[in-house]
């Protein structure tokens, strides 16, 4: 009965851990039907541990039950019953330790989104063209990281489509702060239609510009950061795999042990989570709302 206690008490620790990390993780929260009346088979669980739609690790749901039900059949040949939680944790976290970030992309559409205003206002300075035409007219010299969101606006345009909900649904495609300041200033310009648009977005162009650069040189420095997180991470399992085969972990064996295995697994995967976290930054929220708000 204590077995059986002490065995229960470690994976309560476990699934702890793991419920503090999918808290920790952003949900996309996905729209349901109100008539709805009739609920999926354990809907609430899987939406506690961040598996249901919308949720968290709902990509990774198979990979999550098949590692956990791996670590449960090695559990129940080594007594290691706390590998139901940690093998999971494992297969799910360390890709994310080693992956590589996208923010190095974000910098380059900036770049590339600079390059475009730049375009646009040699197109509008003349004031031979409108705003629908000069936006179509930098279609074919856009960059690739933002071409395709621009010829959907042009052929909402082109269509005949309002500009300023077109261009509120373009601000939610490229969905970042900087398109929402380049898509108030050509809101502004398509209400009022005073040709001071170009001069707005010369000065916009060199915001954005010294935006790059100065998020160019943040994100060498976050690097740095995220090259120590994996370089820890690999030292870890390299320790943890000698250190097993020695027969260090003997002493893990006892039910009691494995509590105390998972409580130093679960702060040992939080520190690295913490610093993965800050070397990643986050990014200025939009302010502009969304198309079906505007």
């Amino acid at each position: 009965m204590t077995t059986f206690l002490a065995i229960a008490a470690g994976l309560a620790v476990g699934i702890g851990a793991w419920l503090v990390v999918v808290g920790m993780l952003r949900r996309e929260e996905t729209p349901r039907p109100p008539s709805s009346t009739t609920t999926k088979p354990f809907e609430g669980l899987l939406r506690l541990l961040g598996l249901d739609e919308g949720g968290p690790l709902y990509s990774k749901r198979r990979t999550v039950l098949v590692s956990a039900g791996a670590g449960f059949v090695v559990g129940i040949f080594t007594g290691w019953w706390s590998l139901t939680v940690i093998v999971p944790v494992m297969v799910v976290g360390l890709p994310a330790l080693f992956r590589t970030t996208t923010q190095s992309s974000e910098v380059e559409k900036l770049i590339d989104l600079t390059a475009w205003v730049r375009s646009l206002i040699g197109v509008l300075s003349g004031g031979a063209v409108g705003l629908e035409q000069g936006i179509a007219a930098t279609l074919s010299s856009a960059a690739p990281s933002v071409r395709p969101a621009l010829a959907r606006l042009v052929a909402r345009l082109e269509a005949r489509q309002p500009i300023k909900p077109a261009l509120y649904r373009w601000a939610d495609e490229m969905d970042d702060y900087s398109s929402d300041m380049i898509a108030s200033a050509l809101i502004l310009e398509s209400a009022n239609r005073t040709g001071a648009v170009a001069p707005a977005l010369k000065q916009l162009a060199e915001s954005l510009s010294a935006q790059a650069r100065a998020r160019r040189e943040i994100e060498t420095e976050r690097a740095t950061g995220r090259a120590t997180v994996r370089w820890v991470t690999v030292v870890t399992l390299v320790v943890l795999g000698g250190t097993a085969m020695t027969g260090y972990l003997d002493g893990y064996d006892s039910p009691v042990g494995q509590i105390v295995a998972v409580t130093l697994f679960a702060a040992y995967c939080a520190c690295l989570l913490w610093m993965r976290r800050i070397s990643m930054g986050q990014p200025i929220p939009r302010f502009l709302p969304h198309e079906g708000g505007a």
